[in-house]
């Protein structure tokens, strides 16, 4: 394609600023540290390109050479005949900027550095990429990596690639799209789904994304019509914004993104990081919002293709129930328990199926699913796999066929037949997904041959394949969440402006109030006598706190007291309390005691929220008093919510059916969901002063008891430095 060139600020020719369509299509491409050495990136990628024929002009770069692969070799960019549209650079990180330099200087459009030691390798790496960066910007080329592995494209013929798995006659193309940080992780997820007969539109490996970023990349597969699903390993987000604006139009195009992430631990975050220089961030924060914006994550790559290439067959978001056919009725029976573990509902068999399996298998045997058709009346490898297929496809109940088959005399056969019950179903217009699980070893391998010839989906692992349809389910209940509207009854901001780091429970119980969250009455006394005073104008009985800036978990230290039943019984806590926080805190500031009503619930929950340096605020709920660490039920969302979205966090939760009326009268749901979303657009409206919020526990009763924040902890930052934080974080 012919592409114009503007001029630049300096008055020197550039082009226009290449996008990942104008990169996929080149007509020439120059390769620097090209080399017919396999064990070296350039002679791997020169290679690549060559044997998957590239239509356009080659330019290998280098000065030892006058031919390489009968190619005429150019001893420097500045000898080439023409200005590649795009060049490859694998050439050690000191020659990098020269190379990059001297590209810009004849306009090349886009470049891919294969070449590690930048933002990867610290400091002096960092430094070193942004003078790369600098110098390609001069003329507006755009850069791929560094420290990936290149791109693949079998739907345009172009292997710009420096893995070795790419040396096979032909690359199978297929309506997948593949986005990876990891250059290693992109080549053995392509030969592993090449290896099945899975196909693929495009690939690339983005590797630290000094210019070009993993949102350029999904925005042109969610555009490309050769692109049905798109798959993402990802460690780190480099615009946040952005990301969530690909995502949502991702799921308006109707095309899912699958994405597995890595850094979900402090350890795999530290790893990631030292890999890409990617911040992982807070894995609850990108998980809520991608789930508010109908992404799906997973966490293991080969079950994230399989789904993908299940969906790519067949668009539809929506799984529903599944038909297990199976040639060993044990293999079926822990096939059926896999599945109700995950929550994937099997089929109930219309009568028309049930009658067409009648003739087909003994009468107790007769429309039960699972289908063991090692069962048969006829036996296997006699055409029931293809009647037993073709009927269980056609059922309209069945979303999905899972077809476990075992070890037996003639697998090939079986496999044949089934093959031909799925393209029989499928020629009479009942187009029903099916994943055939290849459980024999080498005895299996014939078999995986006819699978492969087919076209037809199949995994050698039952437990992958459950993990494909479980996120198939997850997937199906993704929807994009409406933008959270503010009640007018809310304050249009919160008064904070005399509030400053670690808030004190009653400041923070305060900033609840107005926010609507019900709290126990309380106030703080300056020692005992005032205690005792405060007592006898609230209503008893009664709980004391010590309140100290050097003290967060009261209880531990004896800074807590429950249950004081007069106003004399708190004086006398409070001197006691004293003394115990002498002994056991030495030096700790005492400002006060906090005096409140004690009140009681039916449920403790927790409701807190943090800051994410990439999403902002998030809203966490879950179990609550001591059961927050013990059993980590949370759920978590991105602030603000309103109460539609707070109600579908709790019902994320285990203790869920405890609010619902588990063995006895339904809790407050509602009110907690209110509290929820109030809480929600607290943090939201702190903006950048906000760092952390706990309300633990929140005492939930009847629904004419509603519920109450008994204990609170609020963190602010300095005003100013969150404006600070959100420039550095920038940079």
């Amino acid at each position: 394609m012919e592409r114009d060139r503007e001029t630049g600020t300096a008055g020197s020719p550039i082009r226009d600023r290449y996008t990942v369509d104008d990169i996929l299509s080149p007509r020439s491409v120059a390769v620097v540290g090209a080399s017919e050495d396999l064990t070296k990136f350039g002679g791997r990628i020169l290679k690549s390109l060559v044997q998957h024929g590239f239509g356009g002009a080659i330019f290998p770069i280098n000065r030892a050479r006058q031919s390489l692969l009968g190619i005429q070799c150019y001893s420097s960019i500045a000898a080439v005949p023409a200005p590649p549209d795009v060049a490859v650079v694998a050439v050690p990180p000191d020659a990098v900027i020269d190379t990059i330099a001297a590209l810009a200087a004849v306009h090349t459009g886009a470049v891919i550095v294969i070449t590690a030691g930048f933002s990867d390798a610290g400091p002096a790496g960092a430094r070193r990429e942004s003078q790369m960066l600098a110098a390609a910007r001069t003329a507006g080329m755009r850069i791929i990596g560094p420290n990936c592995l290149g791109l693949i494209s079998p739907a345009n013929n172009l292997v710009l690639c420096a893995s070795p798995a790419l040396f096979v006659p032909q690359l199978p193309q297929g309506a997948l799209g593949l986005v990876s940080q990891s250059g290693a992780v992109m080549a053995t997820i392509f030969d592993r789904a090449m290896a099945r007969g899975v196909g693929f539109s495009h690939c690339f490996s983005i590797g630290n994304q000094a210019d070009m970023e993993l949102c350029d990349f999904v925005d042109f597969l969610i555009a490309d019509p050769r692109t049905r699903v798109i798959c993402t390993y990802l460690e780190g987000v480099k615009h946040p914004d952005r990301f969530l604006q690909t995502a949502q139009s991702a799921y308006r195009a109707g095309k899912p993104w699958l994405i597995v992430k890595a850094g979900r631990t402090a350890s795999g975050a530290a790893a990631a990081f030292s890999h890409t220089a990617s911040l992982a961030g807070s894995y609850e924060a990108f998980a809520a919002a991608c789930r508010e914006c109908g992404v799906l994550i997973m966490d293991d790559p080969d079950a994230m293709i399989l789904l993908a290439a299940a969906l790519s067959h067949d668009p539809r978001r929506s799984l529903g129930a599944v038909s297990v056919v199976t040639t060993s009725g044990g293999s079926g029976a822990l096939t059926v328990d896999r599945l109700s573990d995950a929550g994937v509902p099997l089929v109930e068999f219309t009568d028309a199926t049930t009658d067409a399996l009648r003739d087909l298998y003994p009468p107790n045997l007769a429309g039960a699913n699972p289908v063991d058709m090692g069962a048969a009346l006829g036996g296997l490898a006699t055409g029931v796999e293809t009647q037993t297929m073709d009927a269980v496809m056609r059922d309209g109940r069945t979303g999905l066929v899972l077809a476990p088959i075992t070890t037996a005399p003639d697998i090939t056969k079986i496999c044949e037949n089934l093959v031909a019950g799925a393209q029989r179903a499928t020629a009479a217009g009942y187009s029903t997904p099916y994943i055939v699980i290849m459980q024999p070893g080498r005895a299996g391998d014939q078999a995986r041959e006819v699978l492969r010839a087919a076209r037809s989906l199949y995994s050698d692992s039952l437990d992958e394949a459950i993990r494909a349809l479980a996120a198939w389910q997850r997937l199906s209940r993704l929807r994009l969440l409406p933008e959270a509207l503010k009640p007018a009854v809310l304050p249009a901001r919160p008064a904070v402006e005399a509030l400053d780091g670690a808030v004190d429970e009653a400041a923070a119980k305060r900033l609840l109030s107005s926010y609507g969250i019900p709290v126990n009455p309380g106030e703080v006394a300056r020692d005992a006598d005032d205690a005792e005073r405060i007592a006898a104008g609230l209503r008893g009985p009664f709980v004391l706190k010590i309140v100290s800036p050097e003290i967060v978990h009261k209880s531990d230290v004896g800074g807590v007291v429950l249950g004081l039943q007069t106003a004399e019984d708190v004086r006398d806590a409070a001197a006691d309390m004293t003394r115990t926080i002498e002994r056991r805190v030495p030096g700790a500031t005492i400002t006060g005691y906090f005096v409140q009503e004690m009140r009681a619930g039916k449920l403790e929950l927790f409701i807190g929220a943090r800051r994410d340096p990439q999403f902002g605020a998030i809203i966490l709920v879950g179990a609550g008093g001591i059961l927050v660490e013990l059993i980590r039920d949370v759920a978590v969302a991105r602030a603000p919510l309103d109460t539609a979205t707070a109600h579908l966090l709790l019902d994320e939760l285990a203790i869920a059916r405890l609010l619902h009326g588990y063995r006895g009268a339904a809790l407050d749901a509602g009110a907690v969901a209110d509290a929820v979303s109030r809480t929600s657009w607290l943090v939201h409206d702190l903006g950048d002063r906000f760092e952390e919020l706990d309300i633990n526990p929140v005492l939930v009763g009847d629904p004419h008891e509603s519920v109450v924040a008994v204990d609170a902890r609020l963190r602010l930052s300095s005003p100013g430095a969150g404006e600070t934080r959100t420039m550095r974080s920038s940079l």
